[in-house]
């Protein structure tokens, strides 16, 4: 437990629009992050132009707040040159941090833009301290960790590395690991990752399970929001954060509005305060509390901080605002259409309410005419029936929801006043004055200091002498500046006079001083880009790539591997989660599995899996030390800590996934000093962007791969709809039906995704169609790729035919007929994924 005098995290609040930003800092926000219209994970948000964004800088710093700019998206090779001026101007305007996602945007701003500071994206997937370790080591100042990790986790987390953890403590949760989701880029061409996230997600789906016959059964409720978490709430657990070692506590609402985020702030920052003044005497007041549930929430929960809650984290009911519980209908009143309710709690003429009917759906109005014993009122209290008009009938027993305050929303307008002092510098003020000397005014704020006197000497007043509470009248009206007085003294010798339009020039001219000396250290010079953009240039000029491509199997198992093998496969990876029933990579495994390859001089690539926890530290050093020992040919690693765990374990060859997301060559250029051999890019892009990548000079001497087959994974998720619909369980107590069964999701569109579940409890959802570039073979079999076939999920009889097709392709099949026996042979049809539409 820290004491009174202990630093508190910093307060980071979300703002989408001018207005936002205003309450945010008004509600008592230590920093705000905004996006602006380039390369913002919320392209949907209004977000900020330049103008606008420097405006926000100069705003926020003179009022002793920090503002970071999201540049959270993946970035193109064509949109470098964009990204390049960006961050120039960004860095110019003093932006106190940019969050990044993109590893080449890391690269280009560490190499030229040194002194600007990076948090690293939550988009960047960092689960473990091995990452946050890596992500230090190349620049990085601050990790913003991903939502699944408990508070254990985090401490151990922070300790190992002592880098600024930022945590998210309020707001909508993912169900999956961010970064690691491709459900709306590869369903609906809307890539999250581009900032174009359509929510999927929060639809509804009904789970099935299929029997041993093949017969598909549902075991959920039809169509309910199966994937839609609860939104995230860690108000009462700010004594966690703090002892875990959080530096910044950030509130997710971007796409929200005033009310939302200057409530939010709002209860957090008396929280926060109240820590501070009496820790070991904590509490979350009930009208926080109250509060945080009147403004948009799809009830709240603790998500993953104080352990995996598995049922208890989804809200199936709805995916939207959900209010807070107040009362329940007694009585409609057809004819002059009102209703009565017996109130659990206040209600406010203004207020907005919703009543869950039993059948229908929601009604929802602005509460008029409220009447309680026939007497209208502008309040109903607790305990009390009130009347209240709704143009819908509704029936007694429904229960009644407030969506929206009123009084709320007076509190959020009067901190929109330019006079609001929550919004204003404090500031200390000093005047000396006497006959014969010039006037000398002292302001000081946030560590610095003016001085400015007046253009005229005072003179001996024969009547009306300057007096304290004029000068003080005159001298502390900063109005709509960004200042308030704090502190006012003055020392007045004998009976000075000057007239007021100079204390009224001193005064604006100690503002204008101020606001520069504070503003100064914050102008960084532009960079000279000109060498900046020949490096560019370089890296597109391009170097094509030649040589016969080959295939590469991912095996699920062992009988997968012999098959691939048999097929004379050159290489295979094998490794990492495992999906089979009853089997797992142990050691014995490997070991057989570098037997069989070197039997068939076939390159042998262990894979670790796609997410490793803290919590899962020892069993994965355990796993690399053992794969280490067996010397296979490379690692398949697909996250940042796996890089850094390899690395302190071994120097072997690594491959970096697709889950790296290769946009650009630079990502290549972050990772070089870590050793990568190759790289498989990333299935978000267009054929005309893989072979711009594929011909830069940059990635020239790696092995570059292509998914060329497979249900490609749409998420990664810790939270498990089997676990939570036929176990109906937390985790650790779960039953493990995944494992005796197979489960697919069905949409509303009667479309089926798989549901795989490794050994971790970990689910992978997958696409409904498989990706087959199996027509596109002759484009690529000259490009020296190493086109990989996921066969993780297949059964051993059909992979060897799907090998088959795909070495008649690489000889020259490949046409329509190849095409339809493979449609065949998996039942459905196929998809080329983003391979002619790409990604926004």
């Amino acid at each position: 437990m820290v004491n009174s005098k202990s630093k508190l995290p910093e307060l980071l609040a979300p703002a989408g629009d001018w207005e936002t930003l205003k309450v945010a800092v008004a509600a008592g926000a230590d920093a705000v992050y905004v996006g602006g219209k380039l390369f913002s994970a919320r392209q949907y948000a209004t977000n900020f132009d330049r103008d606008e964004l420097a405006k926000a800088a100069d705003y926020l710093h003179l009022r002793g707040r920090k503002l970071y700019i999201t540049v959270n998206t993946l970035i193109k090779q064509e949109e470098i040159d964009d990204l390049l001026d960006y961050i120039n101007f960004l860095s110019a305007i003093g932006a106190d941090a940019v969050i990044l996602q993109d590893l080449g945007a890391l690269y280009l701003i560490r190499t030229y833009w040194p002194q600007l500071p990076v948090h690293a994206s939550t988009q960047m997937t960092v689960h473990d301290g091995a990452g946050v370790r890596l992500l230090k080591s190349l620049g990085v100042e601050r990790v913003i960790l991903a939502r699944e990790l408990s508070w254990e986790e985090i401490k151990a987390i922070h300790e190992e590395s002592q880098v600024e953890i930022e945590v998210f403590v309020h707001g909508a949760l993912c169900v999956a690991y961010s970064g690691a989701c491709l459900f709306s880029s590869l369903v609906g061409g809307r890539s999250g990752n581009r900032g174009r996230c359509a929510q999927p997600c929060r639809l509804t789906y009904t789970l099935y399970q299929t029997t041993g016959r093949g017969r598909a059964v549902p075991v959920s409720e039809k169509e309910k929001h199966l994937l839609s978490p609860k939104d995230l709430s860690l108000i009462t657990a700010i004594p966690q954060l703090i002892v875990a070692g959080v530096s910044s506590l950030k509130i997710e609402g971007r796409m929200k509005g005033p009310e939302y985020v200057g409530t939010v702030v709002n209860c957090y920052r008396k929280a926060l305060d109240r820590y501070r003044e009496a820790p070991e005497q904590f509490r979350v007041l009930r009208e926080e509390l109250n509060a945080l549930t009147t403004v948009f929430n799809r009830d709240l929960s603790s998500g993953y901080f104080l352990g995996d809650l598995g049922p208890a984290l989804a809200s199936p009911e709805r995916p939207n605002n959900r209010g807070r519980f107040i009362g329940r209908v007694k009585q409609y009143d057809q004819k002059r259409k009102r209703c009565l309710v017996k109130l659990e709690e206040d209600l406010c003429a203004g207020d907005g309410v919703e009543v869950w009917v039993k059948v229908g759906g929601r009604v929802g109005t602005i509460v008029e005419n409220l009447t309680v014993n026939g007497n209208r009122v502008d309040v109903a209290r607790a305990g009390e029936e009130a009347w209240f008009a709704l143009p819908q009938e509704v029936k007694p027993g429904d229960r009644v929801f407030l969506t929206s305050s009123v009084s709320l929303q007076k509190k959020i307008q009067e901190m929109l006043r330019p006079d609001y002092s929550g919004s204003k510098l404090p500031c200390h003020l000093q005047v000396k004055v006497a006959p014969g000397k010039n006037l000398v005014f002292t302001m000081e704020g946030l560590g610095e200091k003016v001085v400015v006197t007046s253009a005229d000497q005072a003179q001996a007043a024969t009547k009306h002498p300057l007096t304290e509470e004029i000068l003080h009248h005159h001298l502390t009206r900063l109005g709509e500046t960004p200042f308030r007085a704090a502190s006012f003294t003055s020392l007045i010798e004998g009976n000075p006079i000057l007239p007021f339009s100079q204390l009224n020039q001193v005064r604006r001219e100690a503002v204008a001083r101020l606001s520069e000396k504070i503003l100064t250290p914050y102008r960084r010079p532009l960079v000279d880009l000109r060498q900046v953009k020949e490096e560019v240039m370089e890296a597109a000029t391009l170097k094509k790539r030649s040589g016969p491509s080959f295939l590469t199997v991912f095996a699920g198992n062992l009988d997968l591997l012999k098959v691939a093998l048999a097929a004379g496969i050159p290489k295979v990876i094998f490794g990492g989660e495992s999906f089979t029933p009853g089997f797992r990579w142990t050691k014995e495994h490997l070991a057989a599995a570098i037997e069989l390859a070197r039997q068939a001089k076939a390159k042998a690539i262990i894979a670790l899996p796609r997410i490793t926890r803290e919590r899962e530290k020892k069993a994965i050093a355990s796993y690399i030390r053992i794969s280490n020992e067996l010397q296979p040919d490379g690692f398949l690693l697909s996250h940042l800590g796996s890089i850094q765990m390899v690395r302190d374990y071994s120097d072997l060859p690594i491959y970096a996934n697709y889950s790296f997301h290769f946009f650009n060559p630079f990502t290549l250029k972050l990772l070089q000093k870590q050793g990568i051999a190759g790289l498989t890019l990333s299935p978000e892009l267009n054929k005309g962007e893989v072979f711009a990548l594929v011909d830069s000079p940059l990635l020239s001497e790696v092995e570059v791969e292509l998914l060329v087959f497979g249900a490609l994974e749409l998420m990664i998720s810790q939270f498990c709809p089997i676990g939570a619909w036929v176990g109906g369980s937390k985790p650790r107590n779960c039953s493990r039906p995944c494992r005796q069964q197979r489960y697919f999701l069905r949409d509303r569109k009667e479309i089926d995704f798989p549901v795989m579940v490794d050994e971790f409890c970990r689910m992978h959802l997958l696409n409904s169609r498989y990706l087959s570039l199996l027509r596109e073979l002759e484009s690529l079999k000259e490009k020296r790729l190493s086109l990989r076939l996921e066969l993780r999920h297949q059964d051993p009889e059909v992979a060897a035919r799907v090998i088959h097709l795909f070495q008649r392709g690489l000889a020259g099949g490949g046409g329509e007929a190849d095409h339809a026996t493979l449609e065949s042979l998996l039942g459905q049809e196929l998809t080329r994924g983003h391979f002619y539409r790409g990604v926004e």
